[in-house]
């Protein structure tokens, strides 16, 4: 047999419920208004009973002991009353008047006479007579001498009872069977609403999915934050409040809103709210991570997001190393492509004969390279730029350019919100755009220049190429996310949004202007403390030798 199901046991309970209530209520109703009955039956039957036993006419006939006149005079005074029977015993407890013509002359049933004929008391009594069990009111017979001369009982019987109480049942009843139905429709669609607030899950599927979420959550390297649509917490796992520095538990948090904990909150409401956001570089608190927007719909409305983030530092370590490696590996290669030229052009002059040409030759080669290697090492002072210039001037080479370093190039130190990895992000995709644009033209003679300079208080980085610059419409769009000019969008429209976002941080900014006599120039600049005020630097300095 299949175990029966949450709803189900949902409605049974509260269709038991309500029966059992109603069942107490019934019983109550039913005792308290049996005892009402009986004490105002009872107070009928003995008010009837001394009116009775107060008649003259009734006092006459009992002093003579005369029950036919009894008899006739109660049969008259009982088609006026709704006792079920009226009594009338002399002074011994016989019968003078009885509904039953056949008892009178034997003596009263019940014995409850002794507290009437002995102390002339007058009370009601629950006694079975000869007519049966009933309510009876028992009053004395006095005469003119206040003598006890008789006995007045005026009884109801209890199927009376079960009458009136039938009466008084029959529209509670009715009400309650009412209620019943109401109380079975109510429990079905009560439960059925329980179910669909669950989604058709057990108890014990909703604890096990409860259970995998947390387990999910904690095993989960990156930050991850459930919001409701007021930025309330939903959930957050330990990553999270790790890198945010929360201390608080889920209790605690889900009274809580997302602003009381972090300095900046653009990214979790940025409009439109309804649009999932990706791979966004995010500051928090003073930390940089990457963090992804997914919005949560609950039938087409939006009721929250589910936040991911983690830390850029991180994901940088892992990336540099690769970044280094894919640079070294492209130097070798361009080496190598320009060193097999040159090889095989001294061992065709060699062939012919021409050995001061050879000379010249390697001498001219060992001069370019060294005045650029010379150039590099005395003005640029951080490594990973340095490296990443020389890559970039065997590359132009290779694809057949002139990348030219301005002669006031100078970088001595970062002092600035920016890392040395980010720095190069933003100087290699401002040249690799500058040679995809001379290369796009085809120029006769393409030429990229670019300045690095840290010698006032911004750090300047200028990239100028001779390409047919940029149109006017594309100036405005051109640092957003997946915008670019290749064919292969997918794979391309990350590295100026990238260049604007770190600029961005680093509370700097960019321009774009025309060059001459034709081509375009990117220029950021960047607030940067001089190396005179390094002393009463607020900022981080990175990468100094």
């Amino acid at each position: 047999m299949s175990p029966i199901t949450f709803r189900s046991k949902i409605f049974f309970l509260l269709f038991g419920f309500v029966i059992v209530q109603l069942l107490v209520i019934v019983w109550y109703f039913d005792n308290t208004l049996y005892q009402s009955l009986k004490h105002q039956v009872g107070t009928r039957a003995l008010i009837q009973a001394k009116e009775i036993a107060s008649d003259p006419e009734l006092i006459h006939y009992v002093e003579k002991n005369d029950s036919e006149a009894t008899t006739a005079l109660i049969q008259r005074l009982a088609k006026l009353s709704d006792a079920s029977f009226i009594v009338v015993g002399n002074r011994h407890g016989i019968r003078l008047a009885h509904p039953n013509q056949d008892r009178i002359g034997n003596p009263m049933q019940g014995g409850d006479n002794a507290g009437v004929l002995k102390h002339g008391e007058s009370y009601v009594t629950s006694r079975e007579g000869s007519l049966g069990y009933g309510l009876r009111g028992k009053t004395p017979i006095f005469n003119s001498e206040h003598h006890i001369i008789g006995v007045v009982s005026v009884g109801y019987l209890l199927n009376r009872f079960d009458q009136w109480l039938d009466v008084y049942m029959q529209p509670l009843l009715t009400e309650i069977l009412v209620v019943l139905i109401l109380t079975l429709i109510a429990s079905w669609v009560f439960s059925r609403h329980i179910q669909k607030q669950m989604n058709g899950m057990e108890p014990e599927q909703i604890a096990l999915a409860l259970n995998l979420q947390h387990s999910i959550l904690r095993s989960v390297y990156e930050g991850v934050i459930a919001l409701d649509a007021k930025g309330q917490f939903l959930a957050i796992n330990d990553s999270a409040r790790k890198v945010l520095g929360i201390t608080h538990d889920m209790h605690y948090l889900k009274s809580r809103q997302l602003i009381e904990f972090v300095d900046s909150h653009e990214f979790f409401f940025r409009s439109p709210l309804e649009h999932n956001l990706h791979d966004e570089i995010l500051v928090l608190n003073g930390h940089s991570f990457i963090a992804n927007r997914i919005a949560i719909f609950e039938q087409q409305h939006l009721i929250g997001w589910v936040v991911s983030f983690r830390a850029k530092d991180e994901i940088y370590s892992l990336t540099s190393d690769l970044t280094q490696i894919k640079q070294y590996t492209d130097h070798l290669r361009v080496q190598r492509h320009e060193f097999s030229n040159r090889l095989a052009t001294i061992a065709g002059l060699i062939q012919l004969g021409k050995v001061d040409e050879v000379q010249r030759l390697i001498s001219t080669e060992n001069t370019n390279k060294q005045q650029v290697l010379d150039f590099i090492s005395q003005r640029i002072h951080l490594s990973q730029v340095a490296g990443l210039l020389l890559g970039k001037s065997f590359r132009a080479k290779e694809l057949g350019l002139t990348l030219e370093l301005d002669p006031t190039c100078q970088l001595y130190a970062l002092n600035c919100p920016l890392s040395e990895t980010e720095l190069c992000a933003i100087v290699g995709n401002l040249i690799d755009n500058a040679f995809e644009s001379v290369i796009k033209h085809s120029l006769n003679s393409p030429v990229v220049t670019v300045l690095l300079s840290d010698a006032g208080h911004d750090l300047v980085i200028e990239v100028t190429d001779n390409g047919q610059g940029l149109p006017s419409d594309d100036v405005d769009n051109i640092f957003k996310k997946g915008v670019t000019s290749k064919k292969d969008k997918d794979q391309h429209g990350l590295g100026l949004y990238l260049v604007n976002q770190y600029v961005q941080q680093a509370k700097g900014f960019i321009t774009i202007d025309e060059a001459d006599p034709q081509g375009c120039i990117f220029s950021v600049f960047i607030p940067n403390q001089p190396l005179t005020e390094q002393g009463s630097s607020k900022g981080h300095n990175y990468g100094q030798d």
